[in-house]
């Protein structure tokens, strides 16, 4: 990557990747701010349609102007390559955030759904869509801020059919039935993504896990919505209705936009904040009240001696009537407190499988509820490897039993990919559960260009699951070598060492000439330093590449 893209953004550090960017930390040259700058990832440089839909939805979403949105700041291209940049924002994304201490406390997840909300109110106002509202696109600095990014990328992802299938790998646990079936995309879907990443928020799990995206938008289009309380009791009444009123699975039965969502969100919020209670769900219907109103009825006077009389003998039957009723009333509380209470026994469900374990649970009578799904070792996927109350239990008939359920090996099998095209190879490395890391390029005389040389860690090693696996790639017949008669010439290579303050970084300097690749320069300075390295090459041209911490961070072509 050359030092300055598109003649003024520096790259300072890769930040990560994302289904269709690799996105860095850089500096604006023009007005020495930091800003986020996005590539395109090379796999889907050449697909000329998503490249069109992207522009077309990047100059769409410029138009958003709002606190909790990550603003875009220019599209451009380098070298052919398109390029977005937006406004940088210092934090980590909520995925992240979630998985290193959720469940959050009930304040932090409705502060977070708060602010999230209210940028998509802002943008559905404009007319735009998210359509892929995921924690990983929403960023949260350490002082709280919020800001959420990739606004309005859907119609991108249909464009092209691998950026779709890498996309919906991390999209689906996040999905509402009708996108994942027929690709309607509305307002609605917003609502419901929101509704699952505020439960993940609460619980420290998405609603519908399961082991494919196929599985999981079965599970977001067959499964009623799970109750957040179930898992974590502390959850509030409201804040559970909030949730399952917007993991509705008809678009009409949510809420009717973010803003009636907002709403609720905010009354949670002043209740939080002023003690009030939190015992009403918008899940209720509003109580129907007939007003009955009846007009005095005009007396005539032969009447109005009787008038006292008709009112005694009235009250009398009204007093009677009550009188029934509260005999009524004391037979049915007798009955009911002196009823006989069924008594069941918690059925062996360890290690049966889920399907197998909620026939069971409802042939005694019982209600299974999952309460967490993780990696197992020893059960497989998709079976129950714990019961609470334990098997043989006397409970009540009807109440409920917590199992959780194994999701099988957090270990997958590297597969293969040395050979395979660069764009095949990530797409069998996202269907095994990993993740493509580093991708580096070298020449080669006989392997064609795009090419997967190689693969690290190699074929058949059992790794963690969403493991990266870095590849090499061939970049195809190298230049002619330079004759090793090639003079002697000799550089003073200068090296600001970069860093924070008091940091230690590990500089590495390779040069790559007539003779190969090398490497001159390999140990630790103090960040500030400024090295001048000597350096005798052979040949013409002369390839310096610097490396931060094992991190590329400029390459110097000379003459």
């Amino acid at each position: 990557m050359s030092r300055v893209l598109a003649g003024r953004y520096e790259p300072l550090e890769k930040l990560g990747e994302g289904s269709l960017f690799a996105a860095y930390r850089a500096r604006d040259l023009e007005t020495n701010a930091l800003v986020t700058v996005k590539l395109l990832l090379p796999a889907f440089a050449d697909d000329t349609a998503l490249v069109k839909a992207l522009r077309e939805c990047f100059h769409a979403a410029s138009a958003l102007n709002h606190p909790r949105i990550a603003r875009i700041l220019q599209v451009t291209e380098h070298e052919g390559q398109l390029v977005l940049v937006t406004e940088f924002v210092r934090g980590i994304n909520l995925k992240e955030r979630i998985r290193r201490v959720a469940p959050f406390t009930l304040s932090v997840g409705i502060d977070i759904a708060l602010a999230v909300a209210e940028g998509l109110e802002s943008a559905h106002r404009a007319g735009i869509i998210h359509g892929d509202l995921r924690p990983h696109n929403i960023i949260v600095s350490q002082e709280g801020l919020v800001k959420v990014t990739d606004f309005g990328l859907l119609p991108a992802f249909q464009a092209s059919p691998l950026a779709q299938t890498v996309w919906l790998t991390r999209a689906a646990p996040y999905l509402p039935p009708e996108v994942s079936e027929g690709w309607q995309i509305t307002p609605a879907a917003d609502v419901y993504a929101l509704g699952v990443i505020l439960f993940e928020m609460i619980t420290g799990g998405v609603p519908f896990p399961a082991d494919t995206p196929v599985a999981i938008a079965l599970r977001h289009a067959k499964d009623p919505p799970p109750s957040p309380r179930a898992v974590n009791p502390g959850v509030p009444r409201a804040v559970e209705g909030i949730v399952l009123k917007a993991m509705q699975k008809l678009p009409e039965q949510r809420y009717p936009d973010i803003s009636s969502m907002l709403q609720d969100l905010r009354a949670v919020h002043d209740a939080l904040r002023f003690g009030k209670p939190l015992s009403w769900s918008p899940l209720e219907l509003p109580a129907e009240r007939a007003a009955s109103v009846s007009r005095p009825r005009e007396t005539r006077p032969a009447e109005s001696e009787d008038v006292e009389m008709r009112f005694i003998r009235s009250s009398l039957r009204v007093l009677a009537a009550l009188a029934a009723l509260v005999v009524v009333a004391v037979v049915v509380l007798v009955v009911w407190v002196t009823r006989p209470v069924k008594v069941v026994a918690v059925p062996d469900l360890q290690g049966k499988p889920l399907v197998e374990a909620r026939r069971l649970a409802r042939e005694a009578d019982l209600n299974l509820v999952i309460r967490q799904e993780e990696y197992n070792e020893q059960f497989p996927a998709g079976t129950v490897y714990l019961v609470q109350p334990e098997a043989g239990t006397q409970v009540k008939a009807g109440s409920a039993v917590q199992v959780w359920v194994s999701k099988g090996s957090r270990m997958v099998e590297v597969p293969d990919v040395q050979g395979l095209s660069e764009v095949e190879a990530r797409r069998r490395l996202v269907e095994a559960g990993l993740q493509v890391g580093k991708v580096e390029e070298k020449p080669h005389l006989t392997v064609p260009a795009g090419t997967v040389l190689s693969q690290s860690p190699p074929p058949k090693r059992r790794v963690n699951r969403e493991a990266p696996v870095d590849l090499v790639i061939s970049s195809g017949t190298p230049l002619p070598a330079v004759p090793e008669v090639a003079a002697e010439r000799g550089f003073e290579v200068v090296v600001p060492v970069r860093g924070n303050p008091g940091e230690m970084v590990q500089v590495r300097l390779e040069v790559q000439d007539a003779l190969g690749v090398y490497t001159i320069l390999d140990e630790p300075h103090a960040a500030g330093e400024q090295l001048i390295v000597p350096v005798r090459v052979r040949g013409r041209p002369v390839v310096f590449r610097l490396y931060f911490n094992n991190q590329l961070v400029h390459e110097e072509v000379r003459s």
